[in-house]
């Protein structure tokens, strides 16, 4: 990570980030990534950049060497109230952070950091590169200005007709029973990882049991969905597919659709042609 020495050269390095040619954002979309700059100012102190504090939650796996010494919302905490920017794009402390760096600063999660980062349910440490981030940003914008919130448009393009709008009627009360309740896509907006590993996304109409205080799965529904993993994806694999997919869902606080539940899949070094058998609309998804 670039280390300037002087609070001024730092701003107007990012700044001169800012305007390399890109997506184009619009005056809105602009001020939100400006308000990055100005929270990467404000770390300065005396002329040198603020050591990194390593969070003590995080329990010394190394998942967080590199993020800068403020808070980062944890476990069920409430990430809206703890931005600084309102909707349509909130911006939370890491992606602030991420802001300030090209996509040659940045480091891409990779396999292990991957595993531990969900054996500890640290979901919070996700990033995107910060090209992808900027655009993640102008998109969700304009979406949310045409099709009122991310629901609408997913509804719209992605899920399947057959399943109308919410609230949706399953077939089975048990998430991934029934096919006809679940639908596989890939991750149209992935976080850095990588090369050989993909992000998929697999959306649910019947909802997944959360508990009532940090909005993470219950015990059983974690079950329930570690059993659909293995059948559905680990077994397609076949001998040494455990250690070739990882899962996790989103607590509430991280999630940016509420609306309709769904199940992230990492998988590494899959072929072309199972990532789209995985992924392929089924008659039952039609209307």
């Amino acid at each position: 990570m670039l280390r300037p020495t002087h609070n001024i050269k730092g701003l107007h390095l990012l700044r001169q980030r800012l305007s390399t040619p890109g997506p184009s954002l619009a005056p809105a979309q602009r001020a939100i990534v400006e308000q990055a700059s100005t929270s990467f100012a404000r770390r300065f102190s005396g002329g040198t950049l603020k050591k990194p504090q390593r969070q003590p939650h995080h329990r010394g796996t190394g998942a967080t060497r590199d993020l800068p010494g403020k808070h980062i919302p944890a476990m069920g905490e409430n990430t809206d109230t703890l931005a600084q920017v309102d909707a349509p794009f909130p911006l939370t402390e890491v992606d602030k952070w991420v802001l300030s760096q090209t996509d040659e600063e940045f480091k891409c999660h990779d396999w292990d950091e991957l595993c531990v980062i969900l054996q500890n349910n640290d979901l919070h440490l996700l990033k995107r590169k910060p090209s992808d981030l900027r655009r993640y940003i102008k998109w969700t914008t304009e979406t949310k200005a045409e099709y009122g919130n991310i629901t609408n448009f997913l509804i719209t393009h992605r899920l399947p007709k057959a399943w109308g709008k919410p609230p949706f009627t399953p077939a089975s009360s048990i998430p991934f029973e029934n096919p006809s309740d679940y639908r596989v896509l890939m991750n149209d907006w992935p976080y850095g990882f990588a090369p050989g590993i993909s992000h998929i996304v697999v959306w649910t109409r019947t909802p997944i049991a959360t508990d009532d205080t940090v909005g993470d799965m219950t015990h059983q529904s974690r079950k329930i969905v570690a059993d659909f993993i293995k059948r559905f994806f680990v077994d397609r694999l076949g001998p040494g597919g455990e250690k070739k997919v990882i899962w996790f869902k989103n607590w509430v606080a991280l999630q940016s659709v509420r609306t309709v539940d769904h199940v992230h899949v990492l998988v590494r070094d899959v072929e072309p042609q199972v990532l789209e058998e995985w992924s392929r609309e089924l008659e039952c998804h039609k209307a």
